[in-house]
């Protein structure tokens, strides 16, 4: 018979590798559902450290923080122990993690699949039976946005982590570092890192007396503003700007009312783009989107404005007078508030000195028809008693109407003194003299219709001007009315609120 064949146990040391001998060792009876200590009543420590790496996203519509961040666990297995010398000098192995106890440690206010995020990866486990497990993952968290000073706001988003299943008696989590290690971290193109801090809690659910630990982790986060200023912001102030120019535009072009509804339009557009991406939450308000509110009811407030001024410059013939107190209070006092040069005369000024023949001037029409009359009396040689009272009339109405030149004053002094001192003798008038006083009387009475008629055409159009530059005043007041609410509004919104709120 063959004799058997023994193992040589040096043999087969050599050809089974140190790390395999050892993995054996560590796995032989080993069972991942029970805690790694050997006395029941103890519990085991958990160290637990968070390494942030980035901020992939901050969804304020969902309100969820996404983050890639390595979660740090480590803890002590009683049933993991070797002599480093026995495995020439090994004293770590790394071990696939799903084949150790692992605590069931996980983010409470988690916003995906508890299942998801966590990378499989390996566990370090120390001679001495201490296990650090550091799994990268992709944590989406949820945290409640405050967007009152949007986009000047920051955010503290809080992550909760904790066993799911184990008290602090037979479980205990304990931070292992008083803030986030962000010495790998990849900065964000939209958010900033402001700070972080790591505290622990203790916590006692309904379900009964035990005590929970827990650790959370506050990351805050402030909004890079650059994209929203130069988005947003800017393009609010110049429709403000373009709002205002709607006083600046004369009446007649017809285009100031056009101007504000199209900026109250923008400014509807500029509302949804906002309102897209804040959540649909009533506990706050953004602040841009109030500051684009009080932009739209000052636009709106302006256009009705605009209504009441385009009003007052087209009230016509069909109006009575500027009334004495809008005169006295407009035209005199709020005129040299805005520095707004008086063009026109006041119709009450235009009727006093009408009344003022030396400070006013002839129209062409009442010149020519002096002039006929002039040379109709220089040809009649004998004058009777009733025309001559016919031509001292026109004689005042000359007068009235003379210009201030040379040429009109000398014709009315001829005409004055041709009809002002008719001859003592008179004789009998031949038929062509009476027909030429015919001619003249008749020329008198037309003058006068013309003259009457001037003389309202002059009324009407004094009472349009001075109402137009009534209009002209207002729309300059409200220029400079609304330009300081615009200003006092942007500043106090978008300066001075983020600014201290910032603090």
């Amino acid at each position: 018979m063959p004799t058997p064949t023994i193992p040589d146990n040096r043999s087969s040391k050599a050809n089974i590798p140190d790390e395999q001998r050892l993995l054996n060792k560590i796995l032989r009876n080993y069972d991942t559902s029970v805690r790694p200590v050997f006395n029941s009543t103890s519990n085991v420590v958990i160290y637990f450290g968070l390494t942030l790496i980035q901020i992939m996203d901050m969804d304020e519509k969902n309100q969820v923080l996404v983050t890639n961040c390595w979660l740090e666990h480590s803890w002590l297995d009683e049933r993991i122990k070797w002599n480093p010398s026995e495995y020439n000098n090994l004293s770590v192995i790394r071990i696939p993690a799903k084949k150790l106890w692992l605590p069931d440690i996980v983010l409470y206010n988690n916003a995906d699949d508890f299942t998801t995020g966590y990378m499989t990866s390996n566990a370090m486990v120390h001679s001495d039976g201490t296990i650090f497990w550091s799994p990268p993952s992709r944590l989406r968290s949820s945290c409640k946005v405050d967007i009152t000073f949007f986009p000047f706001d920051r955010q503290v988003c809080a992550m909760k982590f904790g066993s799911w299943t184990y008290d602090q008696a037979q479980v205990d989590i304990v931070k292992s570092r008083d803030e986030v290690d962000i010495s790998s971290y990849v900065t964000n193109g939209e958010w900033g890192l402001i700070g972080s801090r790591v505290e622990r809690n203790e916590v006692v659910y309904p379900i009964g007396d035990e005590v929970y630990p827990d650790v959370r982790v506050y990351i805050v986060i402030h909004r890079r503003i650059l994209y929203y200023i130069l988005n947003i912001i800017l393009p609010c102030v110049w429709l403000n700007l373009l709002s205002l120019l709607a006083f600046c535009l004369p009446p007649d072009a017809g285009e100031k009312i056009t101007l504000g509804i199209t900026v109250l339009l923008s400014y509807s557009v500029f509302n949804l783009l906002i309102a897209e991406s804040m959540p649909p939450t009533s506990e706050f308000v953004p602040l841009i989107g109030i500051y684009l509110t009080l932009s739209m009811a000052v636009t709106s407030i302006s256009v009705i404005l605009t209504v009441f001024v385009l009003k007052l410059h087209f009230c016509g013939p069909h109006q009575m007078r500027v009334p004495h107190w809008m005169s006295w209070l407009v035209l005199k006092h709020m005129s040299r508030l805005v520095r707004c040069r008086r063009g026109f005369r006041s119709s009450r000024e235009r009727t006093k000195q009408r009344h003022q023949p030396k400070n006013r001037n002839n129209s062409s029409l009442t010149d020519d028809a002096a002039e006929v009359c002039l040379r109709l009396v220089n040809e009649t040689h004998v004058i009777r008693q009733s025309p001559v009272a016919e031509l001292r009339s026109a004689k005042q109405l000359g007068s009235r109407y003379a210009t201030s030149n040379s040429n009109n004053l000398r014709q009315r002094e001829l005409f004055t003194t041709d009809v002002g001192s008719p001859s003592a003798s008179a004789v009998e008038m031949s038929a062509v003299d009476v027909k030429r006083l015919a001619v003249m009387e008749e020329i008198l009475k037309y003058l006068k219709i013309m003259v009457a008629k001037q003389d309202d055409e002059d009324e009407v159009n004094s009472v349009v001007e001075e109402w137009r530059e009534v209009a002209v005043v207002v729309d300059r007041f409200l220029f400079w009315v609304f330009l300081t609410i615009t200003s006092v509004t942007t500043l106090v919104m978008i300066v001075f609120i983020p600014l201290f709120a910032s603090y």
